[in-house]
């Protein structure tokens, strides 16, 4: 990273060389540096520019001694555009009579009895149709001819647009129409314009209108801020990390952000899945609790879920997600009464600025972390990321706002953990998952305060809680391979030969890696989106090495459902090739730098209700097979881990805090 006029480096480019990954969260930037010992910081996220914060993480996570020479990066910035609606004036291109795809929707409600609910309004700005029409075989019904070419472009570009999404009806059948608008559009235009066929070969006109028109609404942004961060690392590889579990060159990201929305949640249950399987469990349930929200997601045999729906804000996108469930509760979550008198937590967040009112940097409203500095679980004498030590006082004023302080703290982590466990439920005893099979993975900077607690309620075997759990989706950006997803809708029989399918998407996914990582050797897995006859929804599983496509899908269809319909035939709808390249990090690392530990001490705090003498020691002092009895606080710079009475944390042989207790 050279200095540049009017521009920050990290460090030296004499300086030996290191690898980073680098979440930016609503409230904090998490960076791990891997170097002899990897490193992990937190520091405050800068909202009016994320790249200021992701510069910040390297200074202090690499220092003077390493140049940062590779960057996993997972990035709010298409998020944080969407919800806050930082967007670019965007116009759809469709078909003659679709003009109303993206108002129409679909039938479902959001609250059935509700007589004044509305829908998210969606981004287009406008939307110009064009006189053509292809059959779902692909066969033109409509030519597309040049004269409406020059009209339809004329058309958009009265309505002076940033970005454009073209998606007509049936485009993912043949993509000819598509493209000789977009190579129009985008040569007289000169915006970003997104092609559909090209983003979401599938089926299902809303949904794929909808993810057309997110991703040019965030497509400015994205290469904004993307450019932004390239030109200030100028030294540095970088890649970004997808929904989907894996990472993409800078060139993808920028081209397709939609493939981001859920980047950084997805980094951390990739890492969740290996903490698990490092803890000896292969089923878990990944639980991240940051500042602003928890995302929890369902992990069988070491792999979390993929889905390939999702929606943010109301608006549906079809693209290969990690399935995760998110809730408005996190360390920044502020406490209110309702008009009923009712305690409620969330979802409006306090965020990096002001944040909790023990910040101190000016917020006067109660939030979670505010509750935990009250009942005595946070040190104030312990630096926190970014530099940050807490005002008690602040804290108290604040929780008193809602009742005496003790009493007003303790209902809030009453009332948070409610929303919480509810949302854990969501991705297992609701699905039909025993929770006694499985761990919980506890992470993110408030995720190890709530994790026993929440654990014992569910009813799960054990919770563990990793080296470095405040940075964890940092470290997860370094553990996802490089992937790649290519699609297509085929409407077939598992009978159907399509043999030329498999290989052109093979052909397809492979190439794009290699053309985002040179020298690359990536591996393909063959999936598949399935449904019985007559289903309106797809199961995605993955073709089994004897091709038996109705058995696997027998199968899944029982685990999901609890049964299966064998003698219904099963359809092939959409097949997927997912091409995999080496990660940054090929396993997690066996020691962390901890810094220095302080000795044990006592401390008064609350739990349950009840005030009790904790023992308070530093992660840094724990060794392997070393264990600690409840309560108890386990303080390390990036978190603390709550124990309460009657638990037990076991330090296993590769340094993670595995809890269990009495019944």
């Amino acid at each position: 990273m050279s200095e540049q006029p009017g521009e920050d480096s990290s460090v030296s480019p004499a300086a030996a060389t290191a690898t980073a990954g680098v979440d930016v969260g609503g409230t904090f930037t998490d960076v791990v540096v891997l170097t002899a010992r990897p490193r992990a910081v937190k520091v405050p996220t800068t909202p009016s520019d994320q790249v200021d914060g992701v510069l910040d993480g390297l200074r202090l996570g690499a220092g003077a001694s390493d140049r940062v020479a590779v960057m996993a990066h997972g990035t709010t910035t298409a998020t944080n555009a969407v919800l806050e609606r930082e967007i670019a004036r965007t116009v759809l291109v469709t078909t003659d009579g679709f003009a109303d795809v993206l108002s129409i929707a679909r039938q479902d409600r959001p609250s059935l009895y509700d007589l004044s609910v509305t829908r998210t309004a969606h981004l287009a700005a406008g939307t110009v149709t064009a006189h053509e029409r292809t059959l779902p075989d692909g066969e033109p019904l409509v030519p597309l001819t040049h004269e409406e070419v020059e009209r339809v472009v004329d058309a958009v570009a009265a309505l002076e647009p940033d970005s454009v999404a073209v998606s007509l009806l049936f485009g993912f059948a043949a993509d000819d129409h598509e493209r000789r608008l977009s190579d129009a559009l985008a040569g007289r235009l000169g915006v970003p314009v997104t092609r559909g066929s090209a983003l979401l070969p599938e089926f299902r006109e809303y949904e794929r209108a909808s993810t057309c028109v997110l991703n040019a609404a965030i497509a400015p942004v994205m290469q904004g801020y993307l450019a932004e961060l390239d030109r200030r690392l100028p030294q540095t590889g970088i890649t970004v990390m997808t929904s989907g579990g894996g990472t993409a060159g800078l060139d993808f990201a920028a081209a397709a952000p939609v493939h981001t929305l859920l980047s950084g949640p997805a980094a951390g249950v990739v890492a969740a899945g290996a903490v698990a399987a490092s803890a000896g469990f292969d089923d878990a349930i990944a639980f991240d609790m940051g500042g602003t929200s928890t995302d929890v997601c369902l992990i069988r045999s070491g792999r979390p879920e993929i889905a390939t729906d999702a929606a943010i804000d109301g608006m549906p996108f079809r693209t290969p997600a990690v399935a995760i469930h998110t809730v408005g509760a996190g360390g920044g979550s502020l406490a209110w009464v309702d008009p009923g008198g009712a305690l409620r937590v969330g979802p409006r967040s306090a965020g990096a600025v002001p944040g909790p009112a023990c910040y101190g940097r000016g917020g006067t409203e109660p939030a979670v972390t505010d509750a935990h500095a009250v009942l005595g679980h946070l040190d104030p004498d312990r630096e926190l990321g970014g530099g940050l030590r807490l005002d008690v006082a602040a804290a108290r004023r604040a929780i008193t706002r809602l009742s005496d302080a003790a009493d007003g703290a303790a209902g809030v982590l009453t009332v948070v953990r409610a929303t919480m466990a509810r949302a854990l439920r969501r991705v297992s005893t609701e699905r039909g998952v025993d929770p006694a099979d499985l761990a919980l993975v506890a992470y993110g900077g408030a995720g190890p305060l709530h994790a026993t607690a929440l654990a014992r309620e569910l009813g799960c075997a054990a919770v563990v809680i990793p080296p470095a759990p405040g940075v964890l989706s940092a470290l997860g950006l370094l553990l996802a391979p490089l992937r790649y997803e290519a699609m297509r809708t085929v409407m077939s029989s598992p009978s159907d030969d399509i043999a030329d399918v498999w290989t052109a998407l093979e052909r397809e996914a492979i190439a794009e890696l290699r053309r985002q990582r040179p020298g690359a050797e990536p591996t393909s897995t063959r999936v598949a989106d399935c449904r019985y006859a007559g289903q309106s929804h797809e199961l995605r599983i993955d073709i089994p090495p004897d091709g038996d496509v109705a058995g696997a899908f027998h199968r899944a269809h029982r685990t999901a459902y609890g049964y299966a319909m064998t003698n219904e035939p099963v359809h092939i709808v959409t097949a997927r090739v997912v091409a995999e390249a080496d990660p940054a990090l090929e396993a997690l690392p066996s020691a962390w730098d901890q810094g220095k530990a302080g000795p044990d001490r006592r401390r008064r705090i609350h739990i349950g209700g009840e005030a009790v003498t904790a023992r308070v020691c530093d992660r840094a002092g724990m060794t392997p097979h070393d264990a600690i009895e409840g309560p108890a606080l386990i303080e390390q710079s990036d978190t603390t881990t709550l124990l309460g009475v009657g638990e037990r944390a076991l330090v296993d042989a590769v340094g993670n805090l595995v809890v269990t207790w009495d019944e």
